[in-house]
């Protein structure tokens, strides 16, 4: 075979609706050509293949060894080709292999991506999800070179080439262990800063996710007896000691149903943020893309 930049893709259409059909009326028909059209795109193409590619038989056409050998490849590249170029205007979930890269901490990973997986499972597709952490240095700097489809975190990252849009609304709430011996129903901001806390450290491990809450510069004085870096190890912790532990509220009602803890109101008035989801403007023509953000956006609605 010739080098592929000798090959015209379009002979290779050509080649695809012959096997398909086995005429050149009907592969003609399909293509949109005149038969004599066809008939001269087969003469190029057995120069550039060095074969006879077809043969007259009956009022058909007959594949040779060669083209039945090569024809699930380059209907397989064709079919890539076809869904590549297609991608940015149609989505369909049902016949797609597209990884999706996100980037979110394992609040996301507890509550909204069980329930993101459930709608793939919907559909008859091989939709995947690939996530990365959204406390990784880098995550933003992904984000502006479309490394990323989606980032969540609770401040939107401020550049030009980023969207984004508010997700969803928390409610910042207490728990402390069922037993605990020292509180009961209320809490009061001095019982709070009182007691020893198990905090969620972000990154380096320097600040905290209340830290990076506007309006929560105050807690800075907390008791902190320990920082770990995942959602998931604070309610054994705080059951298994006196210590408390701050977390969104849709975080703590999922823990309590598992671990022998309770929730007090938070001793703040207006403790509440906002969860954005941040993409890269150059996804907003992408079918797929849309697909998912509204997916997300309805899941979103629904925690």
């Amino acid at each position: 075979m010739k080098n592929l930049r000798s090959i015209d893709l379009n002979l290779l259409t050509v080649f695809e609706a012959v096997m398909e059909h086995g005429s050149l009326s009907a592969a003609a028909v399909k293509l949109g050509m005149t038969q004599s059209a066809v008939s001269q795109a087969l003469s190029r193409l057995r120069l550039t293949l060095g074969d006879e590619v077809f043969v007259r038989y009956g009022n058909g056409m007959r594949p040779s060894n060669y083209a039945v050998q090569i024809y699930p490849e380059i209907r397989q590249a064709l079919s890539t080709i076809r869904a590549a170029v297609g991608s940015k205007k149609f989505f369909d979930p049902d016949n797609s292999e597209r990884n999706f890269k996100l980037a979110m901490g394992d609040y996301g990973e507890h509550l909204l991506l069980p329930e993101l997986l459930r709608v793939f499972a919907r559909h008859e597709g091989a939709l995947t999800v690939q996530n990365h952490p959204n406390t990784d240095p880098d995550v933003v700097a992904k984000l502006e070179q479309a490394q990323l489809d989606l980032l969540f975190d609770v401040r939107p990252p401020t550049s030009s080439t980023i969207e984004s849009c508010e997700l969803l609304t928390e409610e910042l709430v207490v728990i402390c262990s069922a037993d605990h011996p020292r509180l009961t129903g209320s809490l009061s901001m001095e019982q709070f800063l009182s007691e020893r806390h198990v905090v969620l450290a972000i990154g380096d491990g320097s600040h905290t996710l209340l830290e990076r809450i506007p309006g929560m510069q105050l807690i800075e004085n907390r008791r902190i007896a320990a920082r770990v870096n995942q959602y998931v190890a604070i309610p054994r912790l705080v059951e298994a000691t006196d210590a408390i532990a701050t977390l969104p509220r849709r975080m703590a009602d999922y823990f309590m149903e598992r671990e022998a803890i309770r929730i007090l109101p938070f001793p703040f008035e207006g403790a509440i943020f906002d969860v954005f989801m941040a993409w890269h403007r150059s996804s907003n023509g992408d079918a797929a893309h849309t697909w998912l953000r509204e997916a997300v956006k309805d899941l979103a609605q629904r925690l």
